[in-house]
């Protein structure tokens, strides 16, 4: 395996080639490691599984886990790449997990059918990753300037949220208020910068009454406006929540940082359990990304043949017609055996 790195200790991108022939004998669950890289000041390496399944993925997949060498207290970013045969590359949507439950960083990963892999990505008996990861938490280095919490422009505006000396507008959310600050929210959103300082009625009004969204997503969505960063939640299942409400309110409201943030976690929660909410999401706001994700877990004929005989595929299909035609499209170009094959075609024909 090559590795090339560039190196700028904001975000840090890593180049790697694996040989796929030789991984294709090892036993399942057993991985070959990249050699250690740096990124951020920390130590970090990506284990391959050639021979990955689990009982959400039916199937053989190939597993790409992006591990520190040592635990620390950190929320990176991690992006991996997959160089297609045409030189174009993919991005493989993440999932992080934690270490006991706390916050400490255990390691992000993805999987890939081994049969897309061979297909679109092994070349001459290998394929090419590229890993990038970013974290403006860690120290840049250890001889890097710590700046004072009083010079962050994150904190300080956050602190506005908890001020309301200075706000001179009030959001009424069902049975809660909001007192914001115009300008705050104008420079992060288009929508409320029409809203706020157009020709539009809230131009002038200091009560405004927001329809059709809880107290709780509109108060995270001013979270992110006001800090640039996710609320907490108390557990993965209402983390993932509040991603699928906020996912809707960052398209409502035009902030591209939120709707992204929204699509990196979602990508990362897809399963046969969640998959049509996310799918239908992903169609009624316009997002090719997230919905190339679901639909490449459900490439695999068997999986599909699973989730469209379930309540949920018949109520997406009801609500998105046009979706069918994409699915049997990745049916009939992906490689499968011409039984299962067959057998989607009829479902999806019914």
């Amino acid at each position: 395996m090559a590795n090339s790195a560039s190196v700028n200790y904001i975000k840090v991108a890593h180049h790697f080639k694996f040989n796929y022939s030789e991984m294709k004998d090892i036993k399942p669950g057993q991985f070959v490691s990249s050699p250690v890289f740096y990124a951020l000041g920390s130590e970090w390496v990506i284990e391959c599984i050639p021979q990955y399944s689990n009982q959400e993925l039916p199937g053989i997949y190939t597993c790409f886990r992006v591990k520190l060498k040592e635990y620390k207290t950190v929320n990176p970013t991690i992006s991996l790449n997959l160089l297609k045969r045409d030189g174009k590359t993919y991005t493989l949507p993440i999932r992080y997990q934690q270490r006991n439950g706390t916050d400490l960083f255990r390691h992000g990963f993805s999987v890939l059918s081994n049969s897309l892999l061979e297909k679109d990505f092994v070349n001459d008996g290998s394929f090419e990753l590229i890993c990038s990861i970013s974290n403006t938490d860690i120290p840049h280095n250890s001889c890097s300037l710590q700046v004072p919490r009083s010079f962050d422009l994150h904190s300080q505006i956050g602190q506005l949220m908890e001020s309301t000396e200075t706000a001179d507008v009030t959001f009424h959310v069902e049975n809660r208020s909001f007192m914001c600050h115009r300008i705050v929210l104008a420079a992060r959103s288009p929508v409320f910068k029409a809203e706020l300082f157009g020709n539009m009625a809230e131009a002038t009004q200091k009560q405004i009454k927001i329809q059709d969204m809880a107290p709780e997503v509109f108060e995270a969505m001013l979270h992110f406006i006001y800090t640039d960063s996710f609320p907490s939640c108390d557990s993965k299942k209402s983390s993932t929540k509040m991603a699928q409400h906020l996912f809707v309110a960052a398209d409502r409201y035009a902030i591209d940082g939120l709707k992204a943030l929204c699509e990196n976690k979602l990508c990362g929660r897809i399963s046969l359990d969640t998959v049509a909410i996310i799918l239908a999401l992903a169609l009624q706001h316009n997002s090719l990304r997230l919905k190339n994700a679901c639909l490449y877990l459900l490439t695999e004929p068997g999986t599909l043949i699973n989730w469209m005989l379930s309540d949920e595929y018949e109520d997406l299909v009801r609500s998105f017609p046009s979706i069918k035609a994409e699915i049997r499209d990745r049916v009939n170009t992906g490689p499968c055996d011409k039984k299962k094959k067959r057998k989607a075609n009829s479902l999806l024909t019914q």
